[in-house]
């Protein structure tokens, strides 16, 4: 934990020596991409770096499972984005590298998979899209300012435009919430997730401010057994997450990094409906 934190102040301190500058610049809050990621920004297999967003990439294994970790420090919250297949009003699905690659991403992970759940909340870069949420399930608000904000069963029409007083920019509804206040949830009721079964998992989680963490772990297959949510809850934790937050799994799982799936890439993985993605927003200027 300790070499993590001095890792994240590193990050966090290039960030604010950066934002500002001719070189970096507030996204739109709209559908377009961020700027593509240079090449020279990939000086090393496992990382990117420009004035406005740093990547590492980590590897592990626990709970005799392998898994992957994206650690992400960008500059400005607009740089924390969606993208779908062929927009959110669409249940089209498409290779989630293609969508990645169109999105000009430096880092990506499958989203909630919303065109393959009747129960929805779709807000996305601050349009809301749906709200066809049915009985229980837990929400992922991200507000203005890149944080995360977390809602236990859910309701049709319950959740507001604002959060604590700020606007809320997109909202995820996958589910269920594994970490909150920095601990991991302990029980689960939910279904459809084979919960105490070994599985191939994905999450994002908030570290900090502007500091965030996308998570995979393997499947049973390739020396993995999988995870129980209960034990990928409690990796996300070891991970420093204050806050995290499942997604899709299965073969929807993908880590995406410098144009390419890591996690597990002779693996099948099905067409999916849309992402979340970190972005450059780094315009180098002209010679």
């Amino acid at each position: 934990m300790k070499i993590q934190s001095l890792f994240a102040a590193a990050l966090l301190l290039v960030m604010l020596l950066n934002t500002g500058t001719a070189e970096t610049v507030v996204l739109p809050l709209d559908f377009s991409a961020g700027f593509a990621p240079l090449e020279r920004g990939f000086e090393q297999d496992d990382a990117y770096t420009d004035p406005s967003i740093s990547v590492r990439i980590e590897t592990g294994r626990v709970f005799d499972c392998d898994y992957w970790v994206a650690d992400i420090a960008i500059a400005h919250a607009t740089q924390l984005r969606t993208a779908a297949a062929n927009g959110f009003a669409s249940r089209s699905n498409a290779d989630g590298v293609k969508i990645a690659k169109n999105a000009d991403a430096v880092v990506a992970v499958n989203g909630d998979f919303y065109s393959h759940t009747g129960s929805k909340y779709i807000l996305r870069q601050g349009e809301l899209i749906a709200d066809t949420l049915v009985g229980k399930r837990d929400i992922l608000l991200i507000d203005e300012d890149g944080d995360f904000h977390t809602v236990h069963d859910a309701k049709k029409n319950s959740i507001g435009d604002t959060v604590e007083g700020k606007r809320i920019i997109n909202a995820l509804s996958f589910g269920p919430i594994l970490v909150e206040g920095g601990k991991a949830i302990e029980s689960f009721t939910v279904s459809g997730i084979a919960p105490k079964e070994g599985r191939q998992r994905v999450c994002i989680a908030q570290t900090g401010p502007l500091h965030y963490k996308l998570i995979c772990c393997a499947g049973h297959f390739r020396g993995s057994a999988g995870m129980t949510i209960v034990q990928f809850a409690q990796l996300a934790e070891q991970q420093g997450a204050v806050t995290a937050y499942n997604l899709d799994g299965g073969d929807t799982s993908m880590l995406y990094f410098h144009g390419k799936k890591l996690n597990d890439r002779a693996q099948t993985t099905r067409k999916i409906s849309d992402i979340v993605y970190f972005a450059s927003a780094y315009r180098p200027e002209e010679p």
